[in-house]
């Protein structure tokens, strides 16, 4: 009945027993290889996965513990900063005081220093002047008086500077 459909039974067997070689080779050779391969890599993908899951998990108690260290420390800090504010305005207090007196010290010395740089300055300035008048005169009196006139002049000046008695 194969023979009627044309088909040779020795090619059939030469063909089947071809073929099943074939699949032998090649589940041998590529199929078992290609699988071994793609068991490793899955096996090295779900080691990843867990390497991946165990770093994420120490990281997230990591994370937590330092949430609770900055807890931590930020209610010291509030705590510190709380306390120093405290303390600064009972300083600043204390400071204000003593740097008013100081102010007030400072002006009254300043005022006393003005009045005796004023003073002097007066005095100074009375001196020019009176130095400067006395040239003048001096130079007036040269052009125009002679000897005598200048005698009778010292003599008045000396007879009123008597009467005075030098006064300032």
């Amino acid at each position: 009945m194969i023979e009627a459909l044309g088909i040779d039974l020795k090619e059939l067997l030469f063909a089947i027993a071809n073929f099943l070689i074939l699949m032998t080779v090649l589940t041998k050779f590529l199929y078992r290889p290609f699988l071994n391969m793609l068991d490793k890599r899955k096996q090295s993908i779900q080691d990843a996965f867990d390497n991946a899951e165990a770093v994420n998990r120490r990281a997230d108690e990591k994370m937590n513990n330092y949430n609770a260290r900055i807890a931590n420390v930020e209610a010291e800090a509030r705590e510190i900063i709380k306390d120093a504010k405290v303390k600064a305005d009972r300083q600043a207090g204390a400071i204000i005081s003593e740097a008013e007196n100081r102010a007030s010290e400072m002006i009254i010395q300043a005022r006393a220093e003005i009045e005796r740089d004023r003073s002097l300055a007066m005095e100074e300035a009375k001196d020019q002047i009176a130095m400067i008048a006395i040239m003048a005169a001096e130079k007036i009196i040269e052009k125009e008086l002679d000897g005598e006139a200048q005698t009778q002049i010292i003599d008045n000046i000396l007879e009123e500077a008597g009467a005075s008695g030098w006064q300032n």
